[in-house]
């Protein structure tokens, strides 16, 4: 279970980050009136493709510390008398601050955000455009 804690904060806020921005600047970007009347240019890809890109790089500048901690506490290696480099989520936030800087934990966002954005993009899209098939209304 070592991990557990931080999985499922990353994946809360990483979910709340990407439904909340993706809708916000979607509906931002729709009343600007560069995508046209009402973002419906190319039937409203381009606002989707912006708002959930945007989104995506959100929700991973927010996500990568807890993705970072997650790893430190699932690859910590346990002593023979069953001490452990880190008790907690948050001593490991701190321990790890303290020992490489605040940047410890966005390393490695560029491949997460390599990973996410994309998968974002699609799914995002997709669920906005069957939900507009099925209801009439948008999903997001």
């Amino acid at each position: 279970w070592r991990g557990a804690a931080p999985t499922v904060a990353r994946a809360t806020l990483l979910s709340a980050c990407l439904l909340g921005i993706t809708s916000e600047i979607k509906m931002k970007l729709s009343r600007s009136g560069y995508f046209g009347k009402d973002g419906s240019a190319f039937h409203g890809l381009p606002v989707m493709f912006v708002s959930t890109l945007c989104s995506s790089f959100c929700a991973n500048v927010v996500a990568n510390p807890f993705d970072v901690v997650k790893s430190r506490m699932q690859n910590m290696p346990i002593a023979a008398d069953g001490s452990a480099a880190y008790s907690s989520m948050v001593d490991c936030f701190l321990k790890s601050i303290r020992s490489e800087g605040i940047f410890v934990l966005w390393y490695g966002f560029t491949p997460g955000f390599v990973k996410l954005a994309p998968y974002t993009v699609i799914c995002l899209t997709l669920a906005d455009k069957v939900t507009r098939a099925m209801t009439g209304k948008d999903a997001l």
